[in-house]
């Protein structure tokens, strides 16, 4: 009876418990339709593009089969040819409408967008893509103005970032853009946006190869 009892005790045991709940538990995670489900509502809620990492430390599973199963939902979405598109953006993924519905989103909100940004806010973005690390003197002096207002205004809207300093007289600050922009822009990188030697075709003065 004493044996009968121990034995009991041992089954019932929280640490057995829990070693049964941790074993259902890693075989649910391993299902693969429930990953994909996981998967879509952490995209789906995320605000900014998620990296594979930070996915797979949240699931408790390899970084690969996360890529695997983004891969396999991006080609779902491409081949229903829905509303929506899985895009890595920014060193992560995250949720896009999409392009071909362009025409159609732009006509139903064009009359609540606003204009967020300056004319000078947009050129300094500009220099800034396809000159960083770039400093606030070097902007101006493109330019022609002083842009130390509009360089505040970027930096805290999370569109240019500090990136160190010159070793040079001043040790001036030098900027680059953010994974924010990136993401706005719908880009991986600055890699993908056109060469300057497209701009020059449609008329915009470039000397040396820069703006």
């Amino acid at each position: 009876m004493k044996n009968m009892d121990n034995k009991n005790k041992s089954i019932g045991s929280n640490d057995n418990i829990n070693n049964i709940n941790n074993t259902v538990k890693s075989e649910f995670f391993k299902n693969k339709k429930w990953l994909k489900s996981c998967i879509e509502g952490i995209l789906f809620i995320s605000e900014n593009p998620v990296k594979l990492g930070n996915i797979a430390e949240s699931l408790g599973v390899n970084i690969k089969i996360v890529e695997d199963i983004i891969n396999e939902l991006t080609n779902e979405y491409l081949n229903r040819d829905g509303g929506f598109i899985i895009r890595k953006v920014g060193g992560g993924y995250r949720f896009y409408s999409n392009p071909a519905l362009k025409d159609v989103l732009k006509d139903f909100v064009k009359s609540n967008i606003s204009t967020y940004l300056s004319q000078a806010a947009l050129e300094t973005l500009a220099i800034a893509c396809y000159n960083q690390p770039i400093t606030r003197t070097q902007v101006a002096e493109i330019r022609g103005v002083r842009t130390d207002s509009v360089f505040q205004t970027l930096v805290n809207k999370g569109l240019l970032k500090e990136a160190g300093r010159l070793k040079e007289p001043g040790n001036p600050k030098v900027y680059k853009v953010s994974e924010r922009l990136l993401e706005i822009l719908g880009i991986n990188s600055l890699d993908e946006l056109p060469p300057l030697k497209d701009f020059e075709e449609n008329g915009t003065k470039i000397n040396n190869g820069k703006w």
